[in-house]
């Protein structure tokens, strides 16, 4: 009955001109809108919802992949939680201006040291399984297996940062490319390479540096032909308020290609350290 009337509702702002979803849901809610340098205009707009220890509850995408008008609701995802763990994702998504929603769930199952051991994601229209994702751990190792030909091996040091990442194949091991990180007091360089023997392998250097307070402040992504780089500017309470993209050719100066500004709707409220952590973490994937 719940999933039929939010259906509606949805069904209702979709067909309006103009959409304005002014849903009071959590303790904070962020606007994130992307605007290019060249063209002078708006490229994307979502908004975030937290509730007061970070944890994201809701997110809505503006804009559909066949039908880019930012006045019109794209995407919408939804998180449930027991015991501050998630516990059940729901994503409603449609791409054309005329498209119904189509909803997927995810349902996540945890072991008894607390780690995500599981994901299967379903389609609510038959409730068919979309995808399964399976967790194993070893000793400093986590490998995670899709239903498909390759899976994903991560390694870690001893203070569980990711060291080395691996996308193999899952007949025969074999690794079809490798990421190996790096760290040092205020910087972390990582260096991607493929191994598929085509002929066109690709190398790739990202080299992301903080400040005193370890929050990301730079990241530079050093490519064959091209870098990009980004800088990130935060409140004095430490929330991401923008972000900063340049692009530069081989031989040619960075010039600024994007911008992307973040405006949260509680200026006046304390926010402790952790929080912020977890609202950075989800808005800039760091």
């Amino acid at each position: 009955m719940k999933q039929k009337i939010l259906l509606l509702f949805l069904s209702f702002f979709l067909n309006c001109h103009s959409q304005k979803l002014e849903k009071r849901i959590g303790e904070y809610k962020i606007k994130k809108e992307s605007f290019s340098i060249e063209n002078k205009r708006k490229i994307s707009k979502s908004d975030f919802y937290f509730d007061s220890s970070g944890k994201i509850l809701e997110k809505i995408n503006y804009g559909k992949h066949h039908y880019n008008k930012l006045n019109v609701i794209g995407e919408i995802e939804q998180f449930s939680y027991l015991n501050d763990k998630l516990e059940l994702s729901r994503k409603y998504v449609s791409s054309c201006q005329s498209c119904e929603y189509f909803l997927y769930y995810s349902i996540l199952k945890y072991n008894n040291d607390n780690n995500l051991i599981s994901k299967k994601t379903y389609t609510k229209e038959n409730d068919s399984l979309f995808m399964n994702s399976e967790y194993i751990y070893k000793p400093n190792i986590k490998e995670i297996h899709f239903n498909s030909s390759t899976y994903y091996e991560n390694k870690y040091d001893a203070e569980n940062r990711i060291i080395e990442q691996n996308q193999k194949i899952e007949e025969n091991n074999k690794t079809r490319w490798k990421k190996e990180f790096v760290y040092s007091k205020y910087n972390r360089v990582s260096k991607f390479q493929t191994y598929y023997g085509d002929g066109n392998e690709n190398t790739e250097i990202e080299i992301v540096t903080y400040n005193s307070e370890k929050k990301i402040i730079s990241k530079e992504t050093i490519r064959e032909k091209s870098k990009i780089k980004l800088y990130y500017f935060y409140t004095r309470k430490g929330i991401i308020k923008k972000i900063q993209e340049y692009k530069s050719f081989v031989g040619n100066e960075y010039e600024l290609e994007f911008i992307t500004h973040f405006k949260i709707n509680k200026k006046n409220k304390m926010v402790d350290e952790t929080t912020v952590d977890k609202i950075n973490s989800e808005l800039i994937g760091e």
